[in-house]
C-alpha cells in the first residue's frame, strides 16, 4: 500500500505531467486540425466526424473557423477529465475506475456536440416561433404598398432575433444580385424546418403563378397560426399522458401514507 503523501505526490506529479503536455501537444494539434479542417470542408466529399460536427453546428454555423473552435472544445473537455480521471486512477488505482474515467472521457468528447446540437434546435424554434407572428406584420408591411424586399429589410432593422439575422442575411443576398427564388431556396436550406419551408414555398408560388403576394402571406399566416395552435393542443394532449408517472409513483405513495398511515397506527396500539 502507498502512502498518503507518496500518493499524493505521484498525483500532484501526473496531473502536472498532463498539463505540461495538454500545453505542448494541444496547440499543434488544434493548428493542425484547424488546417485539415478547412481542406475537407473545400471537397465534397467528407468525413464522419466532420459529417457529425456540421450536423451539430446546423447550416448557419457550419463554417471551418466554428468547427475547428467545436474541435478545440472537446479537446480541451476530454484533455481535462482526461487529466482529472489520470489522477484519479494513480491514487486509487482498479477496473472500476479506469471504465468510469473511460465513460466521462468519451461523455467530455460528446459534450460541445450536444451542446451545439441544443443551441441550433433552440434556434430554429426560435425562428419559427417569430415567423408565425412576423408574418402579420410582413402582410400589413406588402398590404400598404411597400415591396417584400423592403419589409424585410425594415424588419431586420427593427428587431435583434434569430430570425431578423436570417432576413438580414436574406437581404444582402437580394441586394448582391440574387433572385428572389434563390434567396428564399437558401432561406429555406439555413433554416430546415416546416414553418420556414412553408414560408419559401409559398413566395415560390407567388413567383410562379404570379398571384398578390398580401394574398399568398395572409393564406400563409392563417395556416402557420391553425398548424401552431394544433401543435399545442397535442402537447397539452401529452401532458396527462405524462402525468402517469409522477402520480402512480409519486403521488400516490404519499396520498396512501397519509391516508391510510394514522389508521395502521392506531390498528398496532389496539393491537
Amino acid at each position: 500500500m502507498m502512502s498518503p503523501s507518496i500518493a499524493s505526490i505521484t498525483a500532484a506529479s501526473a496531473f502536472g505531467g498532463a498539463a505540461f503536455l495538454l500545453t505542448a501537444i494541444a496547440r499543434p494539434a488544434y493548428v493542425s486540425a484547424q488546417r485539415k479542417l478547412t481542406l475537407a470542408l473545400s471537397t465534397a466529399k467528407k468525413s464522419r466526424p466532420l459529417a457529425s460536427r456540421i450536423d451539430a453546428l446546423g447550416p448557419v454555423a457550419g463554417s471551418a473557423e466554428h468547427i475547428a473552435r467545436l474541435l478545440r472544445s472537446q479537446l480541451i473537455c476530454a484533455s481535462i477529465i482526461g487529466a482529472l480521471t489520470v489522477t484519479l486512477m494513480v491514487a486509487n488505482p482498479s477496473t472500476t475506475s479506469i471504465l468510469a474515467g473511460g465513460v466521462a472521457i468519451a461523455g467530455a468528447w460528446q459534450l460541445p456536440l450536444i451542446t451545439a446540437r441544443r443551441i441550433e434546435t433552440a434556434r430554429c424554434t426560435s425562428v419559427d416561433r417569430e415567423l408565425t407572428s412576423a408574418l402579420g406584420e410582413i402582410v400589413m408591411g406588402v398590404e400598404a404598398g411597400l415591396t417584400f424586399e423592403s419589409v424585410i429589410n425594415f424588419y431586420s432593422q427593427r428587431h435583434a432575433t434569430p430570425l431578423s439575422t436570417e432576413f438580414a442575411h436574406l437581404s444582402q443576398l437580394l441586394q448582391a444580385g440574387r433572385t428572389r427564388r434563390e434567396a428564399i431556396a437558401e432561406l429555406s436550406r439555413r433554416n430546415p424546418t416546416q414553418i420556414v419551408r412553408s414560408f419559401a414555398a409559398a413566395i415560390e408560388q407567388n413567383q410562379t403563378l404570379g398571384t398578390p403576394l398580401a394574398a399568398v402571406l395572409r393564406k400563409q399566416a392563417e395556416t402557420t397560426r391553425r398548424h401552431r395552435r394544433q401543435a399545442a393542443e397535442t402537447r397539452a394532449a401529452a401532458v396527462s399522458m405524462k402525468m402517469i408517472f409522477p402520480t402512480v409513483f409519486c403521488i400516490l405513495p404519499l396520498l396512501m401514507i397519509v391516508v391510510v398511515g394514522p389508521a395502521i397506527v392506531r390498528l398496532m396500539e389496539v393491537l
